[in-house]
């Protein structure tokens, strides 16, 4: 499902890729298929191992394809091979890009300019230096702090203007106002049209600018529409219960029957030391429900949280672990 705003770009469908590590075969993607909108902000997300590496790979031809096949503005191309529609991407992978730090941050941007045979923009080159706040332009890359370097690789990425931005893990070496930097170049650019994919463990950076998900596991695509449809669990809630050790009870405090059902039933809360318990609820009523009926009992817990469900939690459902 696509919910981008402009015509398609780029259609990939049952791609495949193994590989043979320590003589066992691994498949890093199976059947894996996307499709991608001019405008697009993509989140895409899973564990480590799941993939998401290896998809960007394929896309940029940095590996070759077990199968599958690639249409780039609707003509078919090589999916796993360099070919002359490359020039209409920017890649930033695992968090670094290809600038040479002996040259400065202007000079990087002329030359992956010229390399794909595109103009270079001083105009555009500035708009997006002070997007990124990049305040010293000159100084060769290696005068700089790592999260700078970042920046100096993410201009770089984007000053072509490419019509689709790959960021493989680019919150990684940027603090937090870096960050907020990159979300602001991300909008910037989104709305020039560029479709941007982001590959990300930061499930934060992904829910403020995705306005769709795909999530993979293990090779396996187990999700992909709107970040709305994302959200959208069968429970709102979730009340985070923990009791007092001096209590000597590992159980949860009882609910009336009517309370109960199998969604709304307590579970212990995942990776968690005992007396740690969480119970979904479906909606704001049923929380307030519950709160009343576990009044009495409240002050001899030792701790208590309610939450509305966020991406994290739809993520660890679907994954089975830790992002």
């Amino acid at each position: 499902m696509s919910v981008g705003r402009g015509p398609v770009l780029l259609q990939l469908d049952d791609a495949a890729k193994t590989y043979r590590r320590a003589g066992t075969t691994v498949q890093a993607l199976q059947g894996f298929s996307l499709q991608i909108q001019a405008g697009d902000i993509l989140g895409l997300l899973g564990p480590n191992g799941s993939g998401k590496t290896t998809a960007v790979k394929l896309l940029t031809g940095l590996c070759g394809a077990d199968g599958g096949q690639l249409h780039w503005r609707g003509r078919p191309v090589p999916l796993g091979h360099h070919a002359p529609h490359l020039r209409e991407f920017g890649v930033l992978l695992e968090g670094r890009g290809a600038c040479y730090e002996r040259l400065s941050t202007l000079e990087n941007a002329r030359y992956f300019c010229a390399l794909r045979e595109a103009a270079f923009d001083r105009a555009h080159f500035d708009a997006l230096a002070t997007l990124l706040d990049i305040a010293d332009v000159h100084a060769p890359l290696r005068q700089l702090s790592t999260g700078h370097k970042l920046r100096a690789s993410l201009l770089g990425t984007l000053v072509h203007r490419p019509a689709l931005a790959l960021l493989d893990e680019p919150t990684l070496g940027l603090d937090l106002f870096g960050v907020e930097r990159l979300q602001a170049l991300v909008r910037h650019t989104a709305a020039q049209g560029t479709a941007l994919l982001l590959g990300s463990h930061d499930l934060a950076f992904i829910e403020k600018l995705s306005q769709r998900i795909v999530c993979l596991r293990a090779g396996h695509k187990v999700f992909d529409g709107s970040q709305a449809e994302f959200l959208r669990l069968d429970h709102e809630y979730l009340l985070l219960l923990e009791a007092d050790p001096a209590l000597h009870t590992h159980e949860p405090p009882a609910l009336p029957e009517a309370l109960m059902t199998p969604l709304a039933s307590w579970q212990p809360q995942p990776d968690s030391p005992p007396g740690h318990w969480q119970l979904p609820l479906r909606d704001h009523a049923q929380a307030c429900a519950v709160l009343a009926a576990l009044q009495p009992v409240l002050p001899a817990q030792r701790g208590l949280q309610l939450r509305r469900v966020a991406l994290r939690d739809k993520y660890i459902s679907l994954v089975g672990g830790h992002p």
